[in-house]
């Protein structure tokens, strides 16, 4: 029985209401929403209403990028191990070893070899439990980003899309919006030599086109306007980074 259908009593919560259907959306609809059939996904029955809430894709975003984040953790977890420290430490060090070897200026070997050495002394934590908790506190962190990123820019990609005349509201704007976090599954692929490159520019393609189209879905916006609607608050995240560095740049010279 859908939540709807029945009068609910002050003060009381419906038991539906902590189902795992009230937090995460149907398969059919995670399906479709991969197969780029946004109105099969967002209106499975036809009735024009979009039947996905926001709690439900607050809950798949959760869910897909701690799935997306599992085959980062087990490598950074065996990159924590291997060193004994924390993962960011560890992966700096690789990573200024590699950059070391690949290009060989001294000042880089110098470097790699203090991060190695650093990584390696002893720590107030035994090195297992600063590599556990730090692979754990970067797996935690993917979700975390993944919903910090959909609401910052969908909140600016719906208030441009407002001023151009969409009559949607916010909260059906992100309950749309949310399967575009579908996709981007692919991306948990990244550490595999080879594929995970591939496999996280087509995931963030892919996501793109499920994004462009639930906007399209929910605000019925032209293309054209819709094309400014998710682009220019990219535009002007870029102008006021560029304006903030050229700032610096006049402050130090006048230093």
């Amino acid at each position: 029985m859908a939540l709807e259908t029945y009068v609910r009593l002050p003060g009381r919560t419906p038991r539906q209401a902590w189902h795992w259907k009230a937090w995460v959306p149907g398969f059919s609809q995670i399906w479709n929403a991969a197969r780029l059939n946004l109105s099969d996904a967002l209106d499975p029955f036809e009735r024009g209403v979009i039947t996905l809430s926001m709690r439900q894709g607050i809950g798949l975003i959760v869910l897909l990028g701690l799935l997306a984040g599992l085959l980062p953790l087990l490598s950074q977890l065996w990159l924590g191990l291997r060193f004994g420290a924390a993962v960011p430490l560890a992966s700096l060090a690789v990573d200024l070893a590699d950059l070391a070897h690949e290009y060989g200026v001294p000042a880089l070997d110098l470097a790699s070899n203090n991060t190695s050495l650093l990584a390696g002394s002893a720590a107030r934590l035994p090195g297992w439990l600063a590599a556990s908790l730090s692979s754990l506190g970067l797996w935690v962190n993917v979700p975390l980003g993944w919903l910090s990123l959909w609401l910052v820019y969908g909140t600016a990609v719906a208030g441009v899309a407002r001023l151009m005349g969409a009559k949607n509201q916010l909260q059906t704007f992100f309950a749309a919006t949310s399967l575009a976090a579908v996709p981007l599954v692919l991306t948990g692929l990244a550490p595999l030599p080879l594929v995970g490159p591939v496999a996280v520019v087509g995931g963030a393609l892919w996501a793109g086109g499920v994004y462009c189209l639930a906007v399209r879905f929910v605000t019925g916006l032209d293309w054209v306007r819709l094309l400014l609607a998710l682009l220019l608050p990219g535009v002007v995240v870029v102008a006021l980074s560029l304006i903030g560095v050229l700032a610096v740049l006049a402050g130090l010279a006048l230093a």
